[in-house]
């Protein structure tokens, strides 16, 4: 899933590039459609990803992702990619940092978590809490492998 506005469309032309289907929908615009595409592409045994902290505030969690697992009976799995040398958009809400050409590429997967379906709101608070720790773990370490390629 990536975001409708003008800056995803930048994203969306990559992800269609190497061939991924691309769901456009945000929590601010076509957040509950989009999430419902994703859910039919899951039961279609589909894989998605989404933008965990989409919308903002950075590395803060929202239940979108944790809703369409558990409405799904799927795995969460948190994952983080960063590139360097990128070009870095302090002035955005996330920082987000766009790959350059010939740029190396870090990915890291952590461990997957099979949410139960919730019946109550503290099961969703707790499990989006997790993947909030999971995905900001794996990034402090993304930051920490980049700077050993860098030196």
């Amino acid at each position: 899933m990536i975001s409708s506005d003008p800056r995803g469309d930048y994203l969306a032309m990559l992800c269609r590039m190497v061939g991924f289907r691309v769901v456009r929908g945000s929590s601010e615009e076509h957040g509950w459609d989009a999430l419902l595409q994703l859910g039919v592409e899951l039961s279609s045994r589909g894989c998605v990803f989404i933008t965990a902290d989409g919308g903002g505030p950075a590395r803060s969690a929202k239940f979108g992702a944790v809703a369409l697992a558990s409405a799904a009976a799927v795995p969460l799995i948190p994952l983080s990619a960063d590139c360097h040398p990128a070009i870095e958009e302090r002035h955005k809400w996330d920082r987000a940092r766009n790959p350059v050409p010939f740029c190396r590429l870090t990915v890291l997967i952590g461990e997957p978590r099979a949410p139960e379906f919730f019946t109550d709101s503290a099961a969703v608070e707790e499990t989006t809490r997790w993947l909030e720790a999971s995905l900001n773990e794996l990034s402090g370490t993304d930051e920490v492998i980049l700077r050993d390629l860098i030196q």
